[in-house]
């Protein structure tokens, strides 16, 4: 922060005020206001200029020698015994507030006409159900997306931090660089890290976001505008949070059980069965219910490699007691499909 000049903080400060800034330039104010007392004060003055003025004006309208005189005019119209800073303090209301807040849109403006050419280009990579993907981005950081999954991403990456947008799950190899930290964003957390390996996964039909560390480092925060540490992990630690409750578990465990499916495996170890059957749901884009209190109880021991829907369910009625009812897919208004329907109930029903 200290790099910036006062044209730039003008800058970061109106994209604030304005609400505009992203998360990343939030944090690089909060920065520089923390670093001494005058920046704070500095900061304070031009807030007070912002939330006393037009926000819409329009800076080739301003007419000083218009402002002028219609103070004079209200001047004339004061009792006498007023002082010269009362008047004073009315030219400086009406002429310089609106040169300061032009003055703060010029340099906005100017600056965006300047850096447009250099601003980086998103796009978006996608993985479809029942697929995976991989990437290399700019920074030479390596990101598999599992089934239904996607991620926005920069063509480059310019700021201080290089920041990623997740929906659904990834496993990410990052290229160090301590001074530019990788963040992952999800609509839920902020996984902040250097040069390291690890997963998220975050599917909007899921409550729970998880995070699982293979190597290296990584602090879990929250996307608040006051973005909140949740917790930094270890290697093999893996973090469920739930964005319901907002409550968090750690656990430590086999890192390589929850990026398996990066090779092309789902891996279950003693894992319950609600867990078993939403995995396989997400990968496969079907719909499973389970009926039965009674199987909230069993837990599976497995490897699937690569099989179809078709033997995996097969594979699960051979190791316990349960049968299972498909449904046929129906077509939808728009020329789609609906998603297959599979029920699953214990052996005795």
């Amino acid at each position: 922060m200290n790099e910036m000049n006062q044209d730039q903080i003008l800058v970061l400060i109106v994209r604030n005020l304005s609400g505009l800034a992203d998360l990343v330039e939030i944090a690089q104010l909060e920065e520089w206001i923390e670093n001494s007392e005058a920046n704070k004060k500095y900061f304070e003055e031009v807030s007070n200029v912002w939330a006393a003025s037009d926000k819409h004006i329009d800076i080739q309208k301003i007419n000083t020698e218009k402002a002028l005189k219609n103070v004079l005019k209200t001047i004339s119209d004061l009792p006498s015994e007023k002082t010269f800073w009362f008047y004073w303090q009315k030219i400086a209301a009406v002429i310089i507030l609106p040169l300061i807040l032009g003055t703060l849109y010029w340099i906005y403006f100017n600056n965006q006409k300047e850096t447009f050419v250099n601003e980086p280009i998103y796009s978006e990579i996608y993985a479809a159900y029942g697929t995976r993907t991989s990437i290399r981005l700019a920074d030479s950081t390596l990101v598999w997306l599992n089934s239904g999954s996607s991620m926005r991403y920069p063509d480059k990456f310019l700021n201080k931090s290089r920041i990623v947008y997740l929906k659904g799950e990834a496993y990410f190899e990052v290229k160090s660089d301590v001074t530019r930290p990788f963040i992952v964003q999800t609509k839920s957390l902020v996984v902040k890290a250097t040069g390291t390996k690890f997963s998220v996964l975050e599917y909007n039909s899921n409550p729970k976001t998880q995070v699982t560390l293979v190597s290296g480092k990584v602090s879990v925060n929250t996307t608040d505008k006051t973005p909140k540490l949740i917790s930094e992990l270890h290697p093999n630690q893996h973090l469920e949070f739930n964005t319901q409750t907002e409550q968090m578990q750690i656990s430590n465990d086999d890192a390589y059980k929850f990026i398996a499916w990066t090779d092309g495996k789902l891996i279950f170890r003693n894992d319950p069965f609600i867990e078993v059957a939403r995995k396989i749901s997400q990968y496969y884009n079907v719909d499973i219910k389970l009926h039965g209190s009674e199987m909230q109880d069993y837990r599976y021991r497995a490897t699937f490699q690569d099989e179809s829907l078709d033997e995996v369910l097969k594979l699960l009625k051979l190791s316990s007691p349960i049968s299972i009812v498909e449904s046929k897919r129906t077509p939808l208004p728009d020329g789609s499909f609906s998603k297959k329907k599979i029920v699953i109930y214990p052996l005795a029903h």
